[in-house]
């Protein structure tokens, strides 16, 4: 049955007004679809009674709290933007663990909208919550940031707010056509997705400040060089260059392979799996590493790199990523030129910190979107 963006807001709306009744409402916007989806709805559906707001929480995109804000004044026009980068920094600075780093988000995120819904004057806060996010967390493949509720989570005892969530039953095509009914921008109806923890899980293992800032620099490289290929989704990462070449796996799929020290997430079955980044040398063959990355998953390995261009200096490698996706659950990897690779990894290289660029050639399953 196709979506119809009339219908559910016919069916969504008396919901909503039940739930804020004469109360005022916090919504959180990130910048993503899915937010800034909710907060449009949100605005349409009851007015001056929403407070949008924005945090910068210090992991955002180059200039993304002013560029979201000037792209959403005619639908959402009062949105409120909150630094509080550093708050989120310092706290953050040192972790590694990829689930201590979302969770850790999570916890500064939530007593950060504690205290704004206390400014405000109200207790309860809508969120762009969608299907895939609570599907991905309930399943244990990744704790998403913004579940809570289906957790069991009880966010009114804990953080003193109730949460609503009007597009929890929505996937990622069925909010975009949301967006347009609304009236968003392509800019942001078209956007691809962006994590509510941000580069925080960009920056695969040790969050080190010049580590995320050479992460935002990469990042804005690489979404310029892809942003008109049509692609679902596409970024940077940046993890620390420590690997060793692993001879077993050479001799097993032909190519030299090297295993590094990080570690990223990854889906075997339905659940979580935690396990190494590898890169591969040799020619750009996509049929040929699509059988590396199968044959390579079965060991403590989630995402498997091509090598695109290195040099002897530097201490961080950065990994492209670019996917294929109608739903999120599952993705493919497009196929990009070499040329147009050693393009994008001669501008990255500019950077004097940065030994090589990898273009991850792993599908979900077996790893996930994001590195973390």
């Amino acid at each position: 049955m196709s979506f119809n963006p009339s219908s559910f807001i016919d069916e969504i709306s008396p919901q909503l007004r039940e739930k804020v009744g004469n109360s005022r409402v916090l919504i959180a916007v990130s910048g993503g679809v899915d937010s800034t989806t909710a907060a449009a709805l949100a605005y349409k559906v009851l007015g001056e009674k929403v407070v949008p707001v924005m945090i910068d929480t210090g992991f955002l995109r180059e200039n993304e709290a002013i560029s979201v804000k000037e792209m959403t004044k005619e639908v959402i026009p009062n949105l409120v933007i909150e630094d509080k980068s550093e708050v989120f920094l310092s706290s953050l600075e040192g972790l590694e663990d990829a689930e201590q780093k979302r969770k850790k988000f999570r916890d500064l995120f939530y007593e950060t909208i504690s205290s704004l819904a206390r400014k405000y004057g109200t207790k309860m806060m809508i969120q762009g919550t969608i299907a895939a996010d609570w599907v991905e967390t309930q399943g244990g493949i990744k704790t998403q940031h913004n579940v809570l509720v289906q957790l069991g989570i009880n966010t009114e005892s804990t953080w003193g707010f109730t949460v609503i969530e009007p597009l929890a039953d929505l996937y990622k095509n069925e909010v975009r056509e949301l967006a347009r009914y609304l009236g968003l921008p392509p800019e942001i109806s078209e956007r691809q997705p962006f994590p509510g923890p941000g580069l925080l899980i960009r920056v695969v293992g040790e969050v080190k400040r010049e580590k995320l800032n050479v992460e935002r620099r990469m990042n804005a490289v690489v979404e310029r060089a892809l942003s008109k290929k049509g692609l679902s989704q596409y970024f940077a990462v940046v993890f620390d260059s420590d690997s060793k070449q692993d001879e077993q796996k050479s001799a097993e799929v032909g190519a030299r392979v090297k295993v590094y020290k990080a570690r990223a997430t990854g889906v075997k079955g339905d659940v979580r799996s935690y396990g190494h980044i590898a890169s591969v040398e040799g020619d750009l063959n996509y049929d040929k590493l699509r059988q590396t990355v199968m044959a390579l998953s079965k060991y403590d390995i989630t995402h498997v790199m091509y090598l695109v261009k290195q040099r002897d200096h530097g201490k961080y490698s950065v990994g492209i990523r670019a996917v294929h996706t109608d739903d999120f659950m599952t993705a493919d990897v497009p196929m990009i030129e070499h040329g147009e690779l050693l393009s994008i990894a001669e501008e990255i290289m500019k950077d004097q910190s940065v030994k090589e660029v990898l273009f991850d050639v792993t599908s979900k399953p077996p790893a996930t979107i994001e590195l973390e």
